[in-house]
């Protein structure tokens, strides 16, 4: 009868140590899983900031030209038709 205690034990303990290591590599499974799926979330805003980068670059560009007189009355004269009072315009009808 000790005999069948200690292999019930014996199974029991084997039983439980083999769950145990079941639940330990289903876990690491699981924390691998959302490793590599945070990486690819990580690798994606960075590749937006990149791009957000270029694009604010872009625009100081854009403010740094707006600065410049040149720039100001070039932008007047072809997209707003603008000129000097004193100034006579041609249009060439030509074009269209």
């Amino acid at each position: 009868m000790e005999k069948r205690k200690k292999t019930s034990k014996s199974r029991l303990l084997k039983i439980a140590v083999c769950l145990f290591m079941v639940y330990i590599v289903y876990s690491i499974v699981m924390q691998q899983l959302e490793i590599r799926e945070r990486k690819m979330l990580l690798e994606s805003v960075q590749q937006q900031c990149q791009e957000q980068s270029e694009v604010n670059k872009e625009v100081e560009r854009l403010l740094a030209m707006s600065a410049n007189k040149d720039y100001i009355e070039r932008i007047a004269r072809e997209k707003l038709g603008y000129a000097y009072p004193d100034e006579k315009v041609y249009i060439d009808s030509s074009k269209n």
